[in-house]
């Protein structure tokens, strides 16, 4: 699945935590990420750096692989 904006890796992150019946504050807590902060990156409304990013899909077992546009 191609990702082109932050909204889009909001959303599948949203989706994956819930596919895995995990709740947002727990997510929020194993990853190191305020629950208010993570409800916002859910849903568009709040941009996070790449290091939250990473470490809430590390969390949802989602891999993120960049590699070079043909």
């Amino acid at each position: 699945m191609q990702i082109h904006s932050a909204t889009e890796l909001g959303n599948l992150i949203r989706t994956r935590r819930e596919a895995l019946a995990i709740k947002q504050g727990d997510l929020a807590s194993i990853a190191g990420v305020d629950q208010g902060n993570l409800s916002k990156i859910e849903r568009g409304t709040a941009k996070a750096t790449l290091d939250t990013y990473l470490r809430l899909c590390s969390a949802l077992g989602i891999d993120l692989l960049a590699e070079p546009r043909a």
